[in-house]
């Protein structure tokens, strides 16, 4: 599940809730915005600095790579104050341009590898209830009211189809027997 919180979005005081069933963290920046990166390292400290976030891995993307004047990774590490997060929090700073499409498969493989890396503990718990899940799906399948609903009329087709051919035959057989 992904969710989206916009900048000046006023869903982002309720995805606090959610930090304890959270993987990981995506931080979008604009590198050209060099006036409101201020407000950007204070949202994102403030996000890694609540209790309920408990070190998930963060992937900041440096958006916006292709202006001029956008800023580059080193200014942004200062400006961000990464060097100053909790020292058991993963974070990785990912320059990007959408438009150019650069540096976004990096990102999300940084990231997929680092939630791959944190829950390789309980990867056989959640492979085994998404099994459990399927095998369900598949047996209530098998009981689906349509389909056991078909198969039903079906079989009592069948079975009046047979029935019509006994009568047949034995009303022929009788009428022959009659005729000798």
């Amino acid at each position: 599940m992904i969710w989206s919180i916009g900048g000046r979005s006023g869903y982002r005081p309720l995805l606090t809730q959610y930090y304890r069933r959270m993987l990981g963290f995506i931080f979008v920046v604009d590198s050209n915005d060099h006036e409101g990166v201020d407000e950007a390292r204070k949202k994102l400290h403030e996000i890694i600095d609540n209790d309920s976030f408990e070190e998930k891995p963060i992937l900041i993307f440096a958006s916006k790579q292709d202006l001029p004047n956008a800023m580059n990774n080193d200014q942004l590490q200062n400006k961000l104050h990464l060097d100053k997060l909790n020292k058991n929090i993963k974070w990785y700073l990912q320059a990007t341009s959408a438009i150019e499409n650069q540096g976004l498969d990096e990102g999300f493989e940084w990231l997929m590898n680092s939630i791959q890396d944190k829950n390789d503990k309980i990867n056989p718990i959640i492979e085994t209830y998404n099994d459990t899940i399927t095998m369900k799906n598949h047996f209530i399948s098998l009981f689906n009211i349509t389909e056991f609903t078909i198969f039903l009329s079906k079989i009592i087709s069948s079975s009046f189809n047979f029935l019509e051919n006994v009568i047949k035959y034995k009303y022929t057989t009788n009428f022959l027997f009659k005729i000798k």
